[in-house]
């Protein structure tokens, strides 16, 4: 599962990623080439580097890329790449390799206006928790979450509970009721254009995505994680608003939405998993036509550029947006890119 780092605003270097190529082995490339002596790759397990007191790993000279054995796969580790005296790059798995969670990812790396970009470690999505295993809840409490914001409606959570992680909030932010099963087999028309209809009706949800904002900011920049049943629809908005408003270029965040996709058939098997009984939305989905299925277990760009067209048609920009639609201040939109750029 590759993530592709922004080019961070102490560098030159254009982009550095980090692939897990299977269960233990990663690699870290860049690109392009950099004529330096040595790279130095230092790896901790906060989003901070110290390079008097984190673990250099490798010294890297003529290669443009190392592969390696992850050294603590029980631990989020986070690599920071020296390129001389051209500075520093951090860079982290966008995927965190969970068994009992899909979709679950860290925003982190994206480049924002002013050459800033957005932290790791910090912003966090996902799909449903309630099968994550203890190897997985070990693996998450070292985030040290504070906030989990959990987007479903009563129903979803009554028949998929989450579990605790460590010491963080709990909270519901019901975010569309219409993701209620019961509601969605009343909806009569339901085609492969449904999910851009939601994202423009989602822009509508003025009074839930300024609650969502106004939570997050009291978290002083601490790391927090919000989801939904697949982490795609209601996650994927409010992840875009949450990516336009720290100032990432809106072709990055559809290239981020679509990361959903590698996970596709595997959200399709469990919604149509009706005999299995452990999904409220099983009967909804085993009576669509295959094409329809198939469309509403994508997260295709189309559908989110279709909340972003709403945006500008009604408000113009996403700052008028920010301001005269979700009633936030310039004050506090400022102070959310303090808190969540470099």
């Amino acid at each position: 599962m590759m993530n592709t780092q922004q080019q961070a605003p102490q560098t030159a270097i254009t982009a550095v990623g980090l692939e897990r190529l299977d269960g233990l082995a990663l690699r870290i490339f860049w690109d392009p080439p950099v004529e330096v002596d040595k790279v130095l790759i230092y790896r901790s397990e906060q989003p901070v580097l110290d390079e008097n007191g984190d673990h250099l790993v490798a010294v890297v000279t003529q290669a443009q890329e190392w592969t390696f054995q992850d050294p603590n796969p029980g631990a989020r580790g986070y690599y920071f790449v020296k390129f001389g005296e051209l500075g520093v790059v951090p860079v982290a798995e966008r995927v965190l390799p969970l068994l009992g969670a899909l979709n679950f990812r860290d925003m982190g790396g994206y480049g924002a206006d002013g050459g800033r970009s957005v932290k790791w470690g910090k912003l966090y999505r996902s799909a449903d928790l309630s099968r994550l295993t203890e190897a997985d809840l070990a693996y998450l409490k070292q985030l040290e979450l504070a906030w989990i914001c959990d987007l479903r409606t009563d129903i979803e959570l009554e028949h998929s509970p989450s579990p605790r992680i460590g010491n963080e909030r709990n909270e519901q932010l019901s975010f569309m009721s219409s993701a209620n099963p019961d509601e969605m087999m009343k909806l009569e028309d339901i085609n492969e254009d449904m999910l851009a209809l939601m994202n423009r009706h989602m822009v509508g949800n003025a009074e839930l995505s300024a609650d969502f904002f106004r939570r997050l900011l009291k978290l002083n920049g601490a790391p927090f994680l919000f989801h939904c049943a697949a982490g795609k629809d209601r996650t994927g908005f409010l992840a875009s608003l949450i990516l336009q408003a720290l100032g990432v270029d809106r072709e990055v965040i559809l290239t981020d939405y679509a990361l959903t996709n590698q996970f596709a058939e595997r959200f399709k098997a469990g919604m149509l998993s009706v005999k299995r009984g452990d999904n409220p939305h099983a009967s909804f989905m085993s009576k669509l036509t295959p094409e329809v299925a198939q469309a509403l277990s994508e997260a295709r760009p189309a559908y989110l550029a279709a909340s972003f067209e709403e945006i500008d048609a009604r408000y113009g920009s996403f700052e008028n947006y920010w301001t005269n639609g979700l009633g936030l201040s310039a004050g506090e939109l400022e102070r959310l890119r303090s808190l969540y750029l470099e």
